[in-house]
């Protein structure tokens, strides 16, 4: 079936489906520009890129050795590339129904990742019992407007609409946003809230991340950073009232962040960023559990406060699994479950070479029954949609400088070849009803 044909059939699907939800816009996005109109870049653009595409995790002092791109033993091979399925009909399981409901074409194969690779039986944890955020972590930086208590009181807007992109997109030679190829793919998917790695942006002070956020997201967003060498952050269209990290047992040089977000309404969103180890596939599931088991305890502690989300740099698939992510001694946390996102060449792989899956965005068995189509508009002139059912895997390669320049502006098609750049976004969304 023709790109072409599959766009006509989504639209069919589309009308046939009447007017289809409200979709509640949570404003214009006030980019920051430089004087002119360009990225304001922090730090020196002008020498070599000195960091080729070897695994930068051995640069931040990880133990292990190993480069992504020179393979990893422990990644499976995510095999043929998967149908984009512009239609959604044509997914894995179809969509008897007709409604392009996530629930329908989310039912699919068996999870993703080996439990007997990952070296855990599902039942057990790490001994590490980690923290209990809001009781004695202290939160990381925090900078934005917002409540200092949980969220708001008034009645949650039909069709809120949340864009979620993991990114670990960094491109200067010092494993830094500087040179803005990653801020240039930020602001041409337009997300919401942004699971990022490798925050490291100019000198790293809140004046660098305020400047960060401005560019990646709008004047009116949030951030929150952990510590470390390489850590984790979150940038938010929404207020973030809370936020800290657990104890990534495996490595040293960032931790398993968090934060709390203040949504429009009566529910929150709780979301971690993650970078896992790189090898043994093992620390990503025990990492995972780390995750899966504070989720839990935070859940159990204020029910019905949130939906929760976690993204980032997993280095493989073996914590997309019930032994990682998926459940905490038999309670569900994450859905795991394939379709995964795909890229406009239907591939699921991640990294630069598109030959393996490293990056996730993963939404709790509840959240995952409003996920819909990752639609991109046209900035520029008229067009259809862009849609991915399962999720983007976002390659400016895949594109022409026109299509970017009319779906993805500022984006060029260089960004994702950057000398130092070893991933791509992953998007996926959802509209809460």
């Amino acid at each position: 079936m023709t790109r072409g044909t599959q766009g006509l059939l989504l639209l069919a699907l589309l009308v046939g489906c009447g007017e289809g939800p409200t979709i509640w816009n949570p404003g214009d996005r006030d980019l920051s520009w430089g004087p002119d109109g360009t990225l304001d870049v922090a730090g020196d653009q002008g020498g070599p890129d000195l960091l080729a595409d070897a695994d930068r995790d051995v640069l931040a002092g990880d133990d292990s050795g190993l480069a992504e791109e020179a393979g990893n033993d422990s990644v499976p091979d995510p095999g043929e590339p998967e149908d984009g399925w512009a239609d959604l009909s044509d997914s894995p399981s179809g969509d008897p129904a007709g409604d392009g409901t996530a629930e329908d074409w989310l039912q699919g194969s068996d999870e993703t990742g080996a439990d007997d690779e990952a070296g855990s039986d599902g039942s057990q944890g790490p001994e590490d019992p980690g923290k209990d955020p809001g009781l004695e972590d202290a939160p990381a930086d925090v900078s934005g407007g917002g409540d200092a208590g949980p969220g708001d009181e008034g009645p949650l807007p039909v069709g809120l609409r949340i864009r979620f992109i993991a990114a670990n997109l960094t491109s200067g030679s010092d494993q830094s946003w500087d040179p803005g190829h990653g801020l240039r793919i930020l602001q041409g998917l337009r997300g919401d809230v942004v699971l990022v790695q490798e925050f490291n942006y100019g000198s790293n002070t809140t004046q660098d991340y305020r400047r960060f956020t401005d560019q990646a997201c709008g004047t009116e967003c949030s951030w929150s950073v952990g510590s470390g060498q390489i850590p984790n952050g979150v940038v938010s269209r929404w207020p973030i009232v809370e936020s800290g990290a657990w104890d990534d047992p495996a490595i040293s040089n960032r931790d398993l962040d968090w934060a709390r977000i203040d949504l429009p309404g009566p529910r929150d969103l709780f979301v971690v960023s993650v970078h896992l180890h790189t090898s043994p596939s093992s620390d990503q599931v025990r990492a995972a559990q780390v995750v899966a088991r504070e989720v839990v305890a935070y859940r159990n502690a204020h029910p019905g406060c949130c939906w929760y989300v976690v993204g980032g740099d997993f280095n493989g698939t073996a914590a997309v699994s019930t032994s990682g992510f998926g459940a905490w001694q038999g309670e569900e946390v994450f859905y795991v479950r394939p379709p995964h996102p795909v890229g406009e060449d239907g591939s699921t792989a991640t990294n630069r070479n598109r030959s393996s899956q490293y990056d996730f965005v993963l939404l709790d068995t509840d959240l995952v029954r409003f996920q819909v189509p990752a639609c991109c508009s046209p900035m520029q002139g008229a067009g259809p949609d862009r849609c991915y059912p399962p999720g983007l895997v976002f390659d400016t390669r895949d594109f022409s400088q026109a299509i970017l320049d009319q779906y993805f502006p500022p984006t060029l098609t260089s960004d994702s070849n950057a000398s130092n750049m070893q991933h791509m976004a992953v998007v996926k969304d959802v509209v809460i009803q």
